[in-house]
């Protein structure tokens, strides 16, 4: 009798210990990670815009690689791009796999997302509304806009108001642009843009300091059954104006 009466407490025991880990609630680590903070080194040594990304100065830049973020894969065409900076420009440099290569529209300004373009997002200050949008197609054709807020009007309202471009690009084709019947290997951008660009906001950076930024991109090909939006931005929803959801670029001081 005693041992089964032993046996009894025992079971009691062990069940009450298990009841109360199912009841009692498990603390959770509710810390999300801040966004990841990229650096955008100096520049060292000349850049010869030819689309083909070969100078030491590229090899000592960050790469940024691109993602569908708002659902957790990387895309069909991938994306590797990098920036670096000097007293007079912002550069940039994207490679990118594309098996039907597209751009059709040669107007600056134009509506460019509607061909296969690369895209820049630069937000400089965090706490106020203004922040800039550049692209280059892969017919080499800009679009600059800086845009006072998210919600005045956008592309329709401030686009027409570009009047002096100040980002210059080289694009370079590895395949044939806007044949379907073929298959294309990809396409690179490589460009600067003045700081000249960025006086609405301040102009150009401090060493030091952080701005919010995505690089962006649109794929159009016969492959897809919807052009694929995909970006270096951990974006929640496809939406490439949402800067809520841009990282960090801080300016590395010349070394």
């Amino acid at each position: 009798m005693k041992a089964a009466a032993a046996i009894a407490f025992a079971l009691f025991l062990v069940y009450s210990l298990i009841s109360r880990s199912h009841s009692e609630p498990q603390e959770k680590d509710q810390s999300k990670p801040g966004p990841k903070v990229y650096e955008c080194r100096w520049a060292k040594g000349q850049i010869e815009f030819d689309g083909v990304i070969k100078e030491s100065a590229w090899a000592g830049a960050e790469p940024i690689e691109f993602r569908v973020a708002w659902q957790n894969r990387k895309p069909h065409s991938a994306t590797k791009a990098r920036l670096l900076w000097d007293k007079d420009y912002l550069y940039f440099c994207a490679e990118m796999e594309d098996v039907d290569i597209y751009a059709d529209n040669l107007e600056p300004n134009g509506r460019l997302w509607e061909n296969d373009v690369f895209e820049l997002f630069f937000k400089p200050n965090a706490n106020k509304l203004g922040y800039y949008e550049f692209q280059v197609n892969a017919a080499n054709t800009p679009l600059e806009m800086y845009l006072p807020s998210r919600g005045a009007g956008g592309y329709n309202r401030f686009g027409p108001l570009t009047e002096e471009f100040h980002v210059e690009s080289f694009v370079k084709v590895d395949g044939t642009l806007n044949d379907y019947t073929d298959k294309d290997k990809g396409w690179t951008v490589e460009g600067r843009i003045s700081w000249d660009a960025f006086k609405p906001t301040g102009g150009r950076p401090k060493a030091g300091d952080r701005w919010r930024f995505a690089l962006c991109r649109f794929d159009y090909s016969v492959t897809l059954e919807q052009p694929e939006q995909s970006t270096s931005a951990p974006l929640t929803r496809p939406d490439f104006h949402r800067y809520e959801d841009y990282q960090e670029l801080m300016f590395v001081e010349r070394k």
